[in-house]
This record gives C-alpha cells, sequence and structure tokens, in this order.
C-alpha cells in the first residue's frame, strides 16, 4: 500500500468510509440493478444496457475513450487507470414513457436503484481494482389482448414480464506509462419471470382465471478485457483512444413453468409443474466497442464511441437462433466543458456540463424490421462541499424515441430517462498513516 503523510485523519471521513463499504454489501447481496422499461424487453433476455453511469449517460453513453478520475467507469475496464485515488459512486434511475401501438397508447413510470461501484489503488497511479453491480439487460412490460373465448365468450390476456440479468463486476487496470491495460471478471445472474393470464368472460365456467408462469434463472462467470491510451500533444491537451472486448459465454440458466387455475373469486384451485429444468444454457453473443476523444485536461472533452452485438449469433435453450434478434450497433457522440477550473471559488467555474447524442440499432427485429433507438442527453457533474472529500452530485437527462408504428407489430416508445448518481473520492481512505 502506498505511504502517504497525513496529520490528521477526519473521523467523519472514516464514518463515510463504513458506510460506504456496508452499503456495497447490502447492494451486492439484496438488490437487483432494475431501472428500465420497454415492450420490447418481452423479447428473448430483455433490454440491453450499454450506457454506464449517470455522468455517461449525460453524454449518450461516452465511456470507451473517456473519462476522469473523479468517477467511476464500468464500461471499459482499462479507465481503472484514470482513477488516481478511491472512488465510490452510486446511482438510481426514473423512467416515463409513452406508449403507443397506433389504436391506443398509454404512459408508465419505473424507476429504482441502477448501480454501485468502487476502487482503490493498490499501488498509487499503476494499479487499480474495482467492484461494481449493473444491469446487463433489464425485463419491463405489460400489455392486455382481448380475444373471442369459448361459448361465445371473451377471453382477455394480460401478459407481463419483471427482472432482467445483472452482473457483478471484478476489474483491474494497470498502467504501463501511457497505455492502460484492464481486465474484468463478471458474474451475471438474475432472474426473468413471465406471466401470462387468461381471463374468461360472459360464459359459465369453474375456472375464471387460468395463469401460465414461466420463470428463467441465471448464473454465470465470464471474463472480458480492455485497452486505453492517451496521446499527448502538449499544453495540457491529448487523444484519448479506448476499446474493449466481451467474448461470447454460455449462459447457464434454470427454467420452470407452471400452470395454475383459479376460481371467480380468486382462490388457487390446481397448480401444475409443466417444465422444470435445474441446468441448461443459452449463447450470449461477444460484444465490442471502440472510442476515440479529444481532452483538455479538466475543461473540454469531445468524443465518438461504437459499440456492436451480433445477436444473430445467441442460441435459446435448445441451440437454435431466434428470428427476433439481429445486430446490434449503439453511436455515441458526447462532450465535456468545464468553465474555469483555475477560479473555483465560484460553483459554476467547477461545475462539468455534459452534452450528448446516441444512436442504437436494437437487436429486436419486428416483421423483419429493425427497431431504433434514437436519444439526446445532457446533465452536470456538481461538486459539493469539501466536507465531503472531493464528491460530486451527477444528474444525466435523456428524451429519446424507440420504435415506430409505420409497420405492423411495432410499437412507439416516448421516453424521458433520469439519472441520478453520488460520487466520493478521497485520497485517505486506502493510505496509511505515519504520524498524527
Amino acid at each position: 500500500m502506498l505511504k502517504i503523510s497525513v496529520l490528521r485523519r477526519s473521523k467523519c471521513k472514516l464514518r463515510y468510509l463504513n458506510l460506504a463499504f456496508l452499503l456495497s454489501l447490502v447492494v451486492i447481496q439484496s438488490v437487483q440493478a432494475q431501472s428500465d422499461q420497454s415492450s420490447y424487453s418481452a423479447l428473448g433476455v430483455g433490454s440491453l444496457n450499454w450506457s454506464g453511469f449517470a455522468q455517461n449517460e449525460a453524454m449518450g453513453g461516452l465511456g470507451i475513450g473517456y473519462n476522469t478520475k473523479y468517477f467511476y467507469n464500468d464500461i471499459n475496464p482499462a479507465l481503472l487507470g484514470v482513477n488516481q485515488e478511491a472512488v465510490f459512486q452510486l446511482g438510481t434511475a426514473l423512467d416515463f414513457r409513452n406508449i403507443t401501438n397506433g389504436n391506443s397508447s398509454y404512459r408508465t413510470i419505473s424507476g429504482g436503484f441502477k448501480e454501485f461501484a468502487m476502487s482503490a489503488p493498490i499501488v498509487y497511479n499503476k494499479w487499480n481494482i474495482g467492484l461494481s453491480l449493473t444491469p446487463y439487460t433489464s425485463v419491463n412490460y405489460g400489455f392486455t389482448q382481448e380475444k373471442a373465448g369459448p361459448a361465445g365468450g371473451t377471453t382477455f390476456v394480460d401478459v407481463t414480464g419483471r427482472g432482467g440479468i445483472d452482473q457483478t463486476n471484478l476489474a483491474t487496470s494497470v498502467k504501463l506509462g501511457n497505455l492502460s491495460i484492464g481486465l474484468k471478471g463478471t458474474y451475471y445472474f438474475g432472474t426473468i419471470t413471465n406471466e401470462d393470464k387468461f381471463i374468461l368472460n360472459d360464459i359459465n365456467s369453474t375456472f375464471a382465471t387460468t395463469l401460465v408462469n414461466k420463470r428463467r434463472s441465471f448464473g454465470q462467470l465470464a471474463a472480458s478485457a480492455g485497452l486505453y491510451y492517451q496521446v499527448p500533444l502538449g499544453n495540457n491537451q491529448r487523444i484519448n483512444i479506448g476499446a474493449y472486448y466481451n467474448p461470447s459465454f454460455d449462459m447457464r440458466q434454470k427454467r420452470l413453468v407452471t400452470f395454475e387455475n383459479e376460481t371467480p373469486n380468486g382462490t388457487t384451485t390446481s397448480v401444475d409443474t409443466l417444465t422444470y429444468v435445474q441446468k441448461e444454457y443459452i449463447k450470449i453473443p461477444e460484444r465490442m466497442g471502440f472510442g476515440i476523444s479529444y481532452e483538455k485536461v479538466r475543461a473540454l472533452a469531445i468524443g465518438l464511441d461504437v459499440q456492436m452485438q451480433n445477436w444473430e449469433t445467441y442460441q435459446n435453450n435448445q441451440q437454435s437462433t431466434e428470428s427476433f434478434y439481429g445486430q446490434a450497433l449503439r453511436v455515441a457522440l458526447g462532450a465535456e466543458y468545464i468553465p474555469n477550473i483555475e477560479q473555483p471559488t465560484r460553483l459554476f467555474n467547477v461545475t462539468s456540463f455534459r452534452f450528448g447524442v446516441h444512436y442504437e440499432k436494437t437487436p429486436f427485429l419486428i416483421n423483419n424490421e429493425t427497431v431504433n433507438d434514437l436519444g439526446i442527453n445532457f446533465g452536470v457533474s456538481v461538486p459539493l462541499s469539501s466536507f465531503w472529500g472531493l464528491s460530486h452530485l451527477n444528474l444525466g437527462v435523456t428524451v429519446g424515441q424507440r420504435g415506430n408504428i409505420s409497420t405492423a407489430g411495432l410499437v412507439r416508445e416516448n421516453y424521458l430517462k433520469l439519472n441520478l448518481g453520488f460520487s466520493l473520492q478521497d485520497i485517505t481512505w486506502f493510505s496509511k498513516q505515519r504520524f498524527n
């Protein structure tokens, strides 16, 4: 551990460090990082998460070739090398969405915990480790269909889905001059629950409601890697280049399908297990990304990221591909501006202002048509009182549209996402006292 002379360690900082570790244990053991919603998440394993923490979201998801030492980056593990001191970060999100299918529209809202991370230097400015919890996919949908039922009656079908796949990441980064190499081990876990409820109306029947429940539980270890290189330009300027690669892997899943009958008063009369498989596998495709940015340190940064994942190679539990999956692509263009870091007496001067745009070609194919997502992003990181150390309140806002209603079977989703995060950085957390 690096030995740094410290005259006095604040008791307040120690309390906040203890709180940070306590929160990390609670988060990892009991919280699922799900805060998104989309009708399209009914397909496959749900909607993909590409865009990182609140500060990344505010720049369109930029984070492969750019980061600063004050924030945790979970997109490219090599960027851990930028965090010279210890960093603790939490994030939550709210999602407001107006969904239109051509005949009707409705509004939904969801939100909650989204992400957690902390990093620490093993050798100052040379070797870092980090731990994080973020969503990999999210499933959150619900809709009702009306169909003709038996004996001249009507059947209403309520279709809902909840859950997703989360990822707990243990990452490390080593700096070799201007080059940083990052490795990440990931444990994927989570549960996706799909329920189809058939409600019979206008007929005399002992059973008023039938439910089919499908539950898939996941758990798998995998590894990935990243690179980051700085090209100095002089006068506190540089070009940053980054890349990451996540190999394809087989995801272990457990699957349970049950069938239930209910009486008109809601009493369950029978439950049958249709399918129970304790271990089977699905194939998750490889994912890769590339990023480049221009940076004038602590003043201005402009960058471009491209990420790709070919879901045509996805295989379900029967080792078959799915017709609703295609090639996924995400492009982010983002910028960060700090007005005047040399004059920190004014809060405005040291606040980070961010802006970005993103285009996403989602992996979903409906009637052979791609579902696209386009949005604009903006946000700020506001430094807090020095009592908290080098801490920031991070806000990211995304306004966008997913899908369209020009093709039968598609829906259009206009959405507003709010990402709120808190980051705390302090060099004294993992330093060793030499005297009081």
